[in-house]
């Protein structure tokens, strides 16, 4: 090894060497031998000082030029060298400089030890940055990856997975604070040796404002009512088993031994049996019972048995479910009123809602039944549209629902847009967080289904977050859609707490469109809640309903997405989608969720035209009498048919809309005819001719080109279009005719008296078989429906006669 040890650098000056001689001296020899008191013999001191001087020179030269230089530094009197070991040179002192740290690190041999890895992982904290009180549940995030986690109560997070010394960006965002990026390499204790601070930001919200209110009084006559019995009255409501009596509790239905449970009320007193209470299947006294199934039977018990069936715990009918029924269309004398019009609808949700309340073994009120979202939830099997925005279908066949009926299906087909030639959108989804979006883990859905839906926007597309519970609040503005990680960042930040004011919430979200309306940009507030607004100075329905008409008339649509069951507005959800030219839909799990956002509200975002109306005129010499099934709360009058005033329907891109009439045709060989020029009328193929269809549109205010105008079409209806055979229906047909069907069944129609939901299990069975026979149709939709017309006639079989 070279030394590099220069001569002429490091050779001492006399006055070096004389403090030398002299210490090296008196060291071996004595205090006396510098002084010159006399010693015994010269040469055996001479010989040792040689020696000495030679130790001292060879451990010079091994330390080399930096410890010379730090040697001829120090003080004097400090002997170092000979108070040590004679052969080994002084080990370096930590605070000697990084020249001797060099050195020592290269001393190491390669068989050494390296030092034990620290633990991997990052730890961190989280803290505000006025009052440095940790905060709790704030989201911390690494970018690029799927990494996220969240603070504990001690405002502590920590992620196990981060290699030493990797780099990472952090970020980390909380509701109410400003969100802070850190950029950091993981250090090798794994804590970050700084606290993050957040900033709290003042939210945006409303102006203040007074609420005023008045008593108002109520005159009591009596509270109480009287009512004479007799013995027949006892034998009516008597009972014999436990099935029985559960059968006429609200929110339990029976089946033999089995009882389905919607839910109860903790304060509920709960049921006895022989004056003995019952356990609850939670495990506490007063709790609410869990929804789902109970077998009426303890082991060994006959069910059915007074005193060996089980009572459910707190058969406790659930908060109410706000719905509104429309009545059922009737028929109508074609020579009293020909013409039929309504505006358009593609909601679904009245089918899905069905659907929720039959697998949770209940059948659905009447009032939540609306024939044409039932139609509208399968495929209609019209041709894909790909040039004008509209293509008007017709068929039909033997009604299956009156001797010398036929059925005609009148189909609106949008047309097709790709993906790639979609106009962009500013998306500003209008979130409830309040506190029964805890239930059911109805906010974890929604913020499943906006991470799929992030997934799919394009470049252009914007998305803004607005939240209300309490106090409406503004969590993201509208933000590009190639920042995905900062939108998913909020999306997973949202927890639910608070009241619902749905009216400042709304208010908000209009406010960020508006100023951030841009020309030939779709502009769509998509709101998400369980559809109860209780707090607020537009709780009423009104006041929302007339913001979101207005909003609507300057290009901004709103489009609602419902969840959950107890305490749910379906009126209020349907109206104000209906108001904001928007869609309607009802969640019931995660996968219609996914499906929702994925083709509702990206698939089929773009809007084709609005202010959608359809009329048919019979023509009353070919049909005697007419009904529409279902449209009831969409009913538009005759004479504003071309009143562009009158709000109507929405319809986007690839959106089908299907109508169903029952016809009593005339006999086209009545000899009432015969000899009776009817082509004057009706011109030549007037003998074939049994009416018109008529379709009415404005076109969006994002269609720069053709915004506001105002486009009519009409159609002939033949008698060629409908067939006497109910069997030369498109498989299509018959399926929305079976549906059609059913929600009649469900919602008690008039028109469905003597018919029930048994009657349709061989027809579904059969559409089932046929469709995976044939193929092209969506199987797991009919399997959908078979499930729930058997569930429907189980239920129905166990509901007590009337």
């Amino acid at each position: 090894m070279r030394s590099g040890f220069k001569h002429d650098r490091h050779r001492l000056s006399d006055h070096e060497r004389e403090a030398l001689w002299f210490d090296v001296r008196r060291a071996t020899l004595g205090p006396g031998a510098v002084d010159g008191t006399p010693r015994g013999s010269f040469l055996p001191a001479l010989a040792t000082t040689a020696a000495v001087a030679g130790l001292v020179l060879l451990a010079v030269w091994r330390a080399g030029p930096e410890r010379i230089d730090a040697v001829r530094r120090a003080p004097v009197q400090a002997p170092v060298v000979v108070e040590v070991a004679p052969v080994v040179a002084p080990p370096p002192r930590a605070e000697a400089g990084p020249a001797q740290t060099v050195a020592r690190t290269g001393d190491q041999g390669a068989g050494t030890a390296a030092p034990p890895p620290s633990p991997a992982g990052l730890r961190g904290r989280v803290v505000d940055s006025e009052t440095g009180e940790a905060l709790a549940w704030a989201t911390v995030l690494v970018r690029g990856t799927a990494l996220s986690t969240s603070t504990d109560a001690n405002g502590d997070f920590f992620f196990p997975d981060l290699p030493r010394e990797a780099h990472v960006d952090l970020m980390v965002q909380m509701l109410g604070y400003d969100p802070v990026d850190v950029a950091t390499d993981v250090p090798a204790d794994g804590r970050l040796p700084d606290d993050v601070a957040l900033v709290s930001r003042i939210v945006e919200t409303l102006q203040p404002f007074d609420v005023e209110g008045a008593e108002y009084m109520v005159e009591v006559r009596n509270a109480v009512t009287e009512h004479k019995v007799s013995s027949e009255t006892f034998e009516k409501y008597a009972i014999d088993s436990v099935e029985a009596a559960l059968s006429k509790k609200a929110g339990v239905a029976t089946t033999p031994g089995r009882a389905f449970v919607r839910g109860g009320r903790s304060g509920e007193v709960s049921m006895s049996i022989d004056g003995a209470a019952e356990p609850m299947p939670r495990g506490s006294a007063g709790a609410a019972p869990a929804p789902g199934e109970y077998r009426l039977q303890r082991p060994g018990a006959p069910a059915g048995s007074v005193t060996g069936g089980t009572q459910p715990p707190n058969g406790a009918q659930a908060e109410l479910m706000y719905f509104e029924s429309a009545g059922v269309n009737p028929f109508v004398a074609t020579e009293d009123d020909a013409l039929s019009t309504f505006a358009t609808d593609v909601d679904d949700a009245s089918w899905t809602m069905a659907r929720n309340y039959l697998d949770r073994g209940q059948l659905p009120p009447p009032e939540a039944i609306r024939v044409e979202e039932f139609v509208n939830a399968f495929d209609a099997g019209w041709p894909v549209q790909d040039e004008a925005p509209f293509r008007i279908h017709a068929d039909g066949s033997a009604s299956p629902y009156g001797k010398g009926y036929r059925l005609l299906r009148i189909g609106l087909v949008g047309q097709h847009i790709p993906d790639e030639e979609r106009k962009p959108a500013d998306l500003v989804f209008v979130i409830d967080v309040s506190g029964s979006m805890a239930r059911e883990e109805r906010l974890g859905t929604v913020k499943r289904a906006l991470h799929g839906l992030v997934a799919q926007l394009r470049e252009g597309d914007r998305v803004g977050i607005v939240v209300y519970g309490s106090n409406g609040q503004v969590l993201l503005p509208l933000t590009g859609a190639e920042n995905r990680d900062l939108i998913l960042g909020v999306i997973d930040g949202l927890g639910p707490g608070g009241s619902t004011n749905a009216a400042e919430g709304l208010e908000l979200g209009y406010r960020m469109a508006r100023e951030a309306q841009q020309p030939g940009v779709i502009s769509r507030l998509i709101l998400c809640s369980d559809g109860v607004a209780n707090n607020g100075v537009s709780t009423e329905a009104g006041g929302i309903l007339d913001a979101v008409r207005r909003a609507s008339d300057e290009g901004i649509t709103l489009s609602t997405v419902g969840f959950g069951m107890g305490n749910y507005n379906d009126v209020l959800m349907e109206k104000l989608a209906d108001q904001g030219d928007g869609n309607y839909s009802y969640v019931d799990s995660q996968e219609e969720a996914d499906r929702v956002f994925r083709e509702n509200l990206t698939g089929r975002l773009q809007t084709i035209a609005r202010e959608v109306k359809v009329q048919v005129e019979f023509d009353p010499a070919r049909v005697r009498r007419w009904r529409l099934l279902g449209y009831e709360n969409r009913d538009v009058a005759d004479e504003d048919f071309r009143n562009d005033a009158v709000d109507a329907g929405e319809v986007g891109a690839d959106h089908q809309v299907t109508a169903l009439y029952e016809v009593k045709l005339e006999d086209a060989e009545a000899p009432e005819w015969d000899g009776v020029d009817l082509s004057a009328r009706r011109g030549g193929d007037a003998r074939e001719r049994i009416g018109t269809i008529r379709l009415r549109w404005e076109a969006p205010a994002h269609d720069t080109a053709h915004a506001g105008m105002v486009t009519e079409i009409e159609r002939p209806l033949r008698r060629g279009d409908v067939s006497a055979d109910a069997a030369d229906g498109s498989l299509a047909l018959r399926v929305q005719t079976v549906v059609a069907e059913f929600a009649e069944i469900l919602r008690g129609s008039y028109w469905a008296k003597g018919r029930d939901a048994a009657a349709l299990v061989p027809e579904v069975d059969r559409l089932l078989l046929e469709a995976r026979n044939a193929g092209g149709y969506d199987t797991e939709k009919l399997a959908d429906l078979r499930r729930l017309v058997r569930q429907a006639a189980d239920l129905a079989a166990s509901q007590p006669k009337r």
